[in-house]
């Protein structure tokens, strides 16, 4: 599958990252919902019903890490997945989102 976050992560199609790892590349939501609002996106492609609890907790450590780095972690932030239509999921590539700046 070819979706947005693929073309992102092979470079198709440029974007700033915020941080990256070995697995996973962080960037600025494109419409934000919050002052912070960063996407945590695995550079496999992998939908939430194929995740391996080792990535999950590598996805869900970057996200703790890119809120201490954009100094949001002492205020508090919300990290959330969307799954599915009903969830509000929008890219068929699993991703986390990091967000702060404000009370949620």
């Amino acid at each position: 599958m070819h979706d947005i976050f693929c073309k992102i992560i092979s470079g198709e199609i440029p974007s700033e990252r915020v941080a990256e790892g070995d697995d996973w590349i962080a960037i600025n939501d494109i419409h934000p919902k919050a002052p912070v609002h960063v996407l945590v996106i695995p550079r496999a492609h992998v939908e939430l019903a194929d995740v391996t609890p080792e990535l999950a907790g590598k996805l869900l450590v970057a996200a703790r890490d890119i809120a201490t780095k954009l100094g949001i972690d002492k205020s508090g932030f919300r990290v959330m997945i969307n799954h599915g239509e009903h969830g509000g999921q929008e890219v068929s590539h699993l991703h986390f989102h990091v967000l702060g700046g404000k009370k949620l």
